[in-house]
C-alpha cells in the first residue's frame, strides 16, 4: 500500500524546521565526497603498504631458508652426487624422477619411462604417475627442458629454488589469512614473524626439501585464504566467482602434489560440517565447497589413471553424505532448541552411518586395500586398541609420528605465539559457542504465522516465506478489518485482548516495532497510536487536546508495558528475539496462560484488600508469581508459553 498526502496550511515553525533539515542535508552531503575521497586514498595506501610489506617478507623467508640450507650443507661446495645424496630416503626418490625426465632423449620417452617404469621394483612394472604424487617433477622437468635456463642454472640449483620459492607463496598467504581476519595487515605481518621465528615446528624444508608436503602446503595455505574471503559476507558477484576459482585451482594443486591431502581435506570437511550444521555459516557456500573439495578430489582421481585409493577415500565419503543427509532433512534448521539440537544428533548419526556404509560399499566393489595400514595406524594411535600389523608399528615407531613432545609448548612460549594462541582460541571457542546457542534457539517453524505492521510483514514473507496475518494490498475489506485488529499491539489494551485478537488469526509469533510505538515522525494526531487511540475511544498521548467524547484508557499501551516483563504479559507471550529496533513475542496456543493470568489478577486484588484494610501498605509491594501462587509456579514454566 502506497499512501499519498497532502499537507495544508503548514505552519511557519515546520516549515523552518524542514529548511533546517534540508540545509544540514546538503552541508553533509557536501562534506561525503572529501570524506569518502579520504577514505579510499587511506585504504589504498594501505592496501599498498600491506601488500609490498608481504611481498617483501615473502622474499626474505625464501631467502632466509635457502641461506639455512647452504650454510647446513654448504651445498653450492660440494660435487653434484653429494647434492643428490643429500635428499635422503624418500626425498632422494622423488628427486630421481625428476632427473629421469632430464635425461629422457625426449619428453615422450620420458613420459614412457615413468608410465611404464620397470626399475623401482625388480621384477615388476608400475605406473608411477598413478602410484606416486610426482607430477611436480614432471612439470619442473619440462619446464627446465624449455626454459633457456640450462646454461646459467644447474637442474638441482632450478628444483631447490622452486620449492624455496614455494615458501615465499606459503608465508604470504598466511600473512593475507590473518589480514582478512583481522582487517589490519599489522596481524599479517605478526603472523609473518612467528612463522620465521617458529620454524621448527611449522618447517622442514631446508633440510626435507623434496618432501610433497614441501610442495603441498603452499598450495594448502593460498586455499585457506581463498576460503577466509569466500566466507566473507556481502561479496560482489564477480568476486565471488574468482574467489571460487582460486580455492578450486589451489585445492586441485595440493590435492595433486601430496597423497596424504584427503586426510587433511577430510578435518576441513568437518569443520565445514560443523559450522553448517550449527548455522554458522551459509549452506550455499558449504555446498560449494564440498563440492570443490570433491571435484578436486576426482581429478586428481583422472590424472592418477584412476588411483583407486583417492576412490575409497573417506573424504568422498563423508562428503556425498554429508549432501545426501541434507536432502533428506531439509528443516534442520527450524524449530525451538531442544527441537533443533534432536534434529543435530540425529542427522550427525545419519551422516556418520552413511559415510561409513559408502566407504565399505566402494573398497569393496572395487577391492580396495591400499589404505588398511593407514586405518590401522589411526586405530592405534587414537587409543582404540592395539595393534600387531607390521606396517601400522613401522609408523607408530617413528618419532615424526609419536606424540607432540612437551617441550614443544616450551619453544612456542618464549616467542610468545603459545600464550596470544590460547587467549585468541578461548575469545574464539566462546563466541562460537555463544553463537552456536543463539542460533539454535530468533528459527521458527516454516509454517509459523506471524503478526506485524503490513510493511514489515511484506519483508518477512519475501525473505523467510512465512505466513501472515496482513499485509499492505489494502484494497479488501476483511482485510482492513483484520489489519486494524492486529494493529491492537500499539493501542492501549489488555495482554488477554491482544492475544485472544492475534490467536483469532492463527498467530503464532508478533513482532513489535519500536519505529512505530515510539513513533516521532508524525505530528501528534497522524501517528499510529494516535488513530488507534481515536478509534477505539482513547485519549491521545502527550499535550494537546482530544474530542471531548474521548476517556482514558483502562489499560496502558501494549508495545510499551510488554517490555517490562510482568506476569500477565508474560503468562501469554515469550520473547524470543530482540534488537534495537524489533522485538519478537511467542504466543501462547493453551488456555494455561489465560488461567495464570487471571489466578493472578484475583490473587493480587486478595492480596491488596487484605493489605489495605490492615493498614499495612509497606507490605503491599508487587510480589512473584512463585509468592503468590508457588503450588502452580512449581510446575509451570512461564518461559514455554
Amino acid at each position: 500500500m502506497i499512501s499519498i498526502r497532502q499537507r495544508k496550511g503548514v505552519k511557519t515553525t515546520e516549515v523552518s524546521e524542514d529548511y533546517a533539515a534540508q540545509e544540514a542535508n546538503v552541508k553533509l552531503e557536501n562534506k561525503l565526497p572529501s570524506g569518502c575521497t579520504t577514505r579510499r586514498l587511506w585504504k589504498l595506501l594501505s592496501f599498498t603498504v600491506g601488500g609490498t610489506i608481504a611481498l617483501c617478507i615473502g622474499l626474505l623467508t625464501s631467502v632466509y631458508l635457502a641461506t639455512l640450507h647452504e650454510n647446513d650443507l654448504w651445498f653450492s661446495n660440494i660435487k653434484e652426487v653429494e647434492r643428490e645424496i643429500s635428499f635422503r630416503t624418500e626425498c632422494g626418490l622423488y628427486y630421481s624422477y625428476y632427473k629421469q625426465m632430464l635425461q629422457a632423449p625426449t619428453l615422450m620417452q620420458g613420459f614412457h619411462g615413468l608410465i611404464y617404469d620397470n626399475k623401482t621394483e625388480s621384477m615388476r612394472t608400475i605406473n608411477l604417475l598413478q602410484r606416486m604424487n610426482i607430477y611436480q617433477e614432471v612439470f619442473l622437468s619440462i619446464l627446465y627442458r624449455v626454459l633457456p635456463i640450462q646454461k646459467y642454472l644447474e637442474p638441482v640449483y632450478f628444483y631447490i629454488y622452486t620449492l624455496f620459492g614455494l615458501q615465499a607463496i606459503y608465508v604470504t598467504a598466511l600473512y593475507i589469512t590473518s589480514w582478512l581476519l583481522s582487517g589490519t595487515w599489522l596481524s599479517g605481518l605478526l603472523a609473518a614473524f612467528w612463522y620465521v621465528t617458529n620454524r621448527i615446528d611449522t618447517t622442514r624444508v631446508e633440510f626435507t626439501i623434496p618432501l610433497r608436503e614441501n610442495w603441498a602446503l603452499p598450495f594448502f595455505a593460498i586455499q585457506i585464504a581463498a576460503i577466509t574471503y569466500f566466507l566473507r559476507p556481502n561479496l560482489q558477484p564477480f568476486s565471488e566467482r574468482l574467489t571460487l576459482l582460486a580455492i578450486f585451482i589451489s585445492t586441485f594443486l595440493f590435492s595433486l602434489t601430496w597423497q596424504f591431502n584427503q586426510f587433511m581435506m577430510l578435518m576441513q570437511a568437518l569443520v565445514l560440517f560443523t559450522l553448517d550444521s550449527l548455522d554458522m555459516l551459509p549452506a550455499v557456500k558449504a555446498t560449494w565447497l564440498y563440492g570443490i573439495q570433491m571435484t578436486g578430489l576426482l581429478l586428481v582421481c583422472i590424472l592418477q589413471f584412476f588411483n583407486s585409493m583417492i576412490l575409497g577415500s573417506l573424504l568422498i565419503s563423508f562428503n556425498l553424505s554429508v549432501l545426501i543427509a541434507r536432502k533428506l532433512q531439509k528443516n534442520l534448521k527450524t524449530g525451538s532448541f531442544f527441537n533443533r539440537l534432536g534434529k543435530l544428533l540425529v542427522h550427525l548419526f545419519a551422516v556418520l552411518c552413511l559415510t561409513l556404509f559408502l566407504n565399505n560399499i566402494i573398497k569393496k566393489l572395487l577391492n580396495l586395500k591400499s589404505d588398511e595400514h593407514i586405518f590401522k595406524f589411526l586405530k592405534a594411535k587414537f587409543g582404540f586398541g592395539a595393534t600387531r600389523d607390521f606396517d601400522a608399528n613401522l609408523y607408530l615407531c617413528e618419532e615424526a609420528f609419536g606424540l607432540l613432545p612437551f617441550n614443544t609448548f616450551g619453544r612456542l612460549s618464549d616467542t610468545l605465539l603459545f600464550y596470544a594462541y590460547i587467549f585468541v582460541l578461548s575469545i574464539t571457542v566462546m563466541a562460537a559457542l555463544a553463537v552456536t546457542f543463539h542460533n539454535l534457539s530468533s528459527h521458527t517453524p516454516r509454517k509459523a504465522v506471524f503478526a506485524g505492521s503490513m510493511q514489515l510483514l511484506a519483508g518477512v514473507k519475501l525473505c523467510t516465506g512465512r505466513t501472515l496475518t496482513n499485509h499492505p494490498h489494502y484494497e479488501d475489506n476483511s482485510l482492513r478489518e483484520r489489519t486494524k485488529a492486529v494493529y491492537q499491539i500499539y493501542a492501549k489494551r489488555s495482554p488477554e485482548d491482544v492475544h485472544a485478537l492475534l490467536r483469532s488469526f492463527g498467530a503464532d509469533y508478533v513482532i513489535l516495532e519500536d519505529s512505530i510505538c515510539y513513533e516521532r515522525r508524525h505530528q501528534r494526531g497522524c501517528r499510529l497510536r494516535d488513530l488507534l487511540d481515536v478509534a477505539n475511544g482513547h485519549m491521545m498521548d502527550g499535550p494537546g487536546e482530544n474530542d471531548p467524547d474521548l476517556k482514558l484508557a483502562g489499560h496502558p499501551r501494549f508495545c510499551e508495558e510488554i517490555k517490562r516483563n510482568l506476569p500477565p504479559y508474560t503468562a501469554y507471550f515469550t520473547r524470543v528475539f530482540q534488537n534495537k529496533t524489533f522485538h519478537v513475542y511467542k504466543l501462547s496456543r493453551n488456555n494455561l496462560g489465560a488461567v495464570v493470568a487471571k489466578t493472578l489478577s484475583v490473587e493480587s486484588s486478595v492480596k491488596n484488600i487484605k493489605c489495605q484494610k490492615k493498614k499495612k501498605k509497606k507490605s503491599c509491594k508487587t510480589k512473584s508469581m512463585h509468592t503468590l501462587f508457588p503450588r502452580h509456579c512449581d510446575h509451570v514454566d512461564i518461559s514455554l508459553f
